[in-house]
């Protein structure tokens, strides 16, 4: 009976025990596919948001350089943090009436420093125009003890990564088109593509075998003119480019397998059409046994096939079933401590997916410079806020601060220095708000200060006044050896319970621009009118691109004469639009928006060739005056204004002694360098550069001898004030000193025979306004010029 009882009792044993072993392997198997999904999910977030940082800059800072793109990579630490990541590129969407102005940029800052190859073929781009698809942006990284490989890729990538080869015109082509219409991401195989680029016959079979062994990836993301993702039916008409990324992807696989020895993967991306593109793989495949495919929905497209295999090292359940008749109390204790250790060790898993996935929540949501909320994080705690006051009933406000003349700071001190004011006035600005109050950094030199109401009184005026106040305190930086750095900011406010946090945000930008226009250092509050103002600007920016494709811009010409004589020696050309529905329009109503645009170098251009054109006509008729031009800020930037000059002097067969370019005092001050250059340039051509609106903007003399000047104009300003003690004084002060310079003097806006009477006595030479004419088309200003006493003395006049 014992026997059967034991016999008995070991059997029902061992049958649980086998039961309970084979349930087990089906559980290990499901913990495998558990912990390879969290852990490749993490590692495919961490490159989405990589792709997205890099986007997310190039969508905002459209100047940005090589050396930005650089030092962003250079922050970000990649071979520690992003580990497989090896190449970054942005990819313009250019078109042709903008190409040259796209290779005047890039030629300035070639990407990798690549010589500029030839154009390519010219297709249609996506949004219907003819266009290219032209590398702006690039940096190859290249992995940790991987030199020969990062140069391999460097010398191989060059010529696609210039500034003149057309990835439209390219196997990218349909990469670049999915991911335009979708918004999404587009993926490709490096060893694909390499087969189907022009020279890669010539490639040597180590960069084959390197990029085979690494598994190269692509990653299209398209970037759009504004933030978020449009419509479908607007994406094309705003895409602005590509970022591209290349990496290997077994970078990717390797954390999965660094604790799993049981396993084979296989990382795979299923393209639009349906089919899969096999990215990498590693560990040993297990005959037999069927691979699970595991989907990531953060991360649509890409699936894992993850193989297990069941057989573990060990007894069979045959095998410890019979184990289990002579030693039952023995395996008991052993399965407690197995239990104990699988139980750990999940728990410790977990746990660091936990501690990852907090971290990566952390870097998505702060700004890794400041440490403080980022747009995004900003975003939600205005919704947050919105749905407290309206439960509430009081309203919410947005300080929306944007650093004064930051530029110059970086500029002049570099961009370390200029880190290091940005994180103190950070500092400054969480210091000086309630701990309730929310600080963000929305990206380059813009902060967000988010309050709780209710505000009674002027207590918004309050707050303003003194975030302006705290901004207004020097600045004693370590990186600047400890010298300090003034600095202002000017600030827009906006408060209510709007039903959009976007449009909140909007209604305090719109104000911060008012401020800036007000002349900066100080705040202004929104009025609903200012958000009219902006949707008139805005339809004004659209009507000016038809007006220059309409031809309705023309020039007026005004008379610049001798004071002795009352001879017109010189006209001057100045803008004018015809608008279809408001009829003429001066200077006043457009041009501020005008030069805002990249369209204030093509009505440039027009403006120095028409007025050139006319000089001449007017020479060829018997009267032999000069012509001058106005030189927008935006204009002298470029080196571009150099070929305009002169191929208009060429096309107009005009001496270039008859061409005087003005520009403004207050231009000569904004990178005084490369201003001196570029009008040493055009003084170089043989033109007359002359300073326009002097005596407003402050400069010394000391800072005039340093540009090629060869006439002053004093603005009008001046000349209005005649007849006051202050005003002659001032006027006198200006002609005298531009006598010592030894430059011509110009009087501006002259409209009375008093003020004319005067200018003789002092002795300026010339001047123009109301008084002698009006600006006048050409055909009228001929007339002028036959009844002038003598035209042909203006040629000797202007010598």
């Amino acid at each position: 009976m014992i026997l059967v009882i034991g016999l008995a009792v070991s059997g029902v044993s061992a049958s649980a025990w086998y039961s309970y072993v084979n349930s087990l392997r089906r559980q290990t198997v499901l913990s495998s596919l558990g912990n390879v999904k969290s852990i490749l999910g993490t590692s495919l977030e961490r490159d989405s948001d990589l792709l997205a940082t890099v986007n997310a800059e190039v969508a905002t800072h459209p100047q940005m350089t090589n050396a930005s793109l650089e030092t962003l990579l250079t922050r970000l630490d990649l071979s520690r943090n992003y580990p497989g990541s090896l190449e970054f590129s942005y990819v313009a969407n250019v078109s042709k009436a903008a190409l040259p102005s796209f290779e005047a940029v890039a030629g300035r800052d070639p990407p990798l420093g690549v010589a500029a190859a030839s154009t390519g073929t010219l297709v249609a781009s996506f949004h219907g125009r003819a266009g290219y698809c032209l590398t702006r942006l690039a940096a190859v990284e290249g992995l940790p003890g991987q030199m020969m490989l990062r140069n391999v890729l460097l010398s191989w990538a060059a010529p696609y990564l210039s500034a003149k080869f057309n990835f439209c015109a390219s196997p990218f082509e349909a990469l670049l088109d999915a991911s335009a219409r979708t918004g999404r991401s587009s993926l490709g195989s490096v060893m694909n593509l390499v087969g189907q680029l022009p020279g890669t016959a010539s490639i040597s079979g180590m960069l084959h075998l390197m990029v085979s062994k690494l598994s190269l990836v692509i990653e299209i993301s398209p970037v759009y003119d504004k933030p978020g993702l449009p419509a479908a039916k607007n994406r094309l008409a705003q895409l602005s480019g590509w970022t591209m990324a290349i990496f290997d992807a077994n970078q990717i696989l390797a954390p999965a397998l660094s604790n799993q020895k049981n396993i084979s993967l296989v990382l795979a991306y299923t393209q639009p059409t349906g089919q899969q593109l096999v990215a990498a793989h590693a560990g040993q495949p297990q005959p037999g046994v069927t691979p699970t495919e595991v989907t990531f929905p953060a991360n649509p497209g890409w699936v894992i096939k993850v193989a297990v295999n069941p057989r573990a090292s060990g007894p069979s359940p045959a095998v410890q079933g019979l184990t289990v008749l002579s030693g039952a109390l023995l395996l008991t204790i052993l399965l407690v401590i197995l239990l104990n250790l699988l139980v750990a060790s999940r728990r410790s898993a977990w746990e660091l997916v936990d501690e990852r996935t907090a971290e990566l929540r952390h870097q998505a949501l702060h700004d890794p410079l400041t440490g403080l909320p980022n747009r995004l994080f900003v975003d939600q705690k205005v919704y947050q806020f919105l749905e407290t006051a309206r439960s509430r009933g009081t309203p919410i406000a947005v300080f929306f601060i944007d650093l004064d003349d930051f530029k110059k700071v970086n500029d002049t001190l570099g961009h370390s220095v200029g880190d290091e004011l940005l994180r103190a006035v950070a500092d400054r600005l969480s210091s000086a708000v309630r701990e309730s109050d929310t600080v963000g950094r929305l990206g380059g030199d813009e902060f967000v200060v988010l309050s709780e109401g209710p505000f009674t009184g002027d207590r918004l005026n309050v707050v303003a006044e003194r975030l302006l106040a705290v901004l207004r305190e020097p600045f004693r930086l370590a990186s600047a050896n400890l010298r300090q750095i003034a600095t202002s900011a000017s600030i827009g406010v906006a408060a209510g319970l709007s039903d959009s946090p976007g449009a909140l945000m909007r209604d305090a930008d719109t104000a911060m621009y008012r401020a800036k226009a007000m002349g900066k250092n100080c705040f202004a509050i929104f009025e609903q009118e200012m958000h009219e103002v902006v949707k008139r600007q805005l339809a004004l920016e659209t009507d000016l691109v038809d007006a220059f494709a309409n031809d309705e811009f023309f020039l007026v010409y005004q008379p610049i004469v001798d004071l002795e004589t009352g001879v017109p020696v010189e006209l001057e050309a100045l803008l004018r639009w015809r608008h279809p529905s408001r009829g003429v329009m001066g200077p006043a109503d457009f041009i501020p928006v005008l030069e805002s645009s990249d369209l204030m170098i093509d009505v440039g251009r027009f403006v120095i060739f028409e007025a050139c054109r006319q000089a001449k006509i007017s020479h060829d008729l018997g009267h032999p005056v000069g012509i001058s031009v106005n030189v927008a800020a935006r204009q002298l930037r470029y080196d571009q204004l150099i070929d305009h000059v002169r191929e208009a002097l060429e096309a107009a067969s005009l001496d270039p002694s008859y061409l005087t370019l003005e520009v403004t005092e207050s231009m000569l001050m904004t990178d005084s360098k490369m201003t001196a250059q570029r009008l040493s340039a055009l003084s170089g051509l043989g033109v007359r550069i002359a300073i326009d609106d002097f005596g407003t903007g402050y400069a010394s003399i000391s800072y005039l001898r340093e540009f090629p000047a060869d006439i002053l104009k004093i603005d009008r300003s001046f000349v209005a004030q005649l007849g006051t003690a202050t005003g002659d004084n001032f006027l006198n002060a200006l002609i005298h000193l531009g006598k010592s310079l030894d430059l011509v003097t110009i009087a501006e806006g002259i409209e009375q025979t008093s003020q004319l009477d005067h200018l003789k006595h002092e002795s300026c030479e010339r001047g123009q306004g109301y008084l002698f004419s009006k600006p006048l088309p050409a055909e009228e200003i001929e007339q002028i010029l036959r009844a002038s006493p003598s035209t042909r003395a203006a040629s000797a006049l202007l010598a």
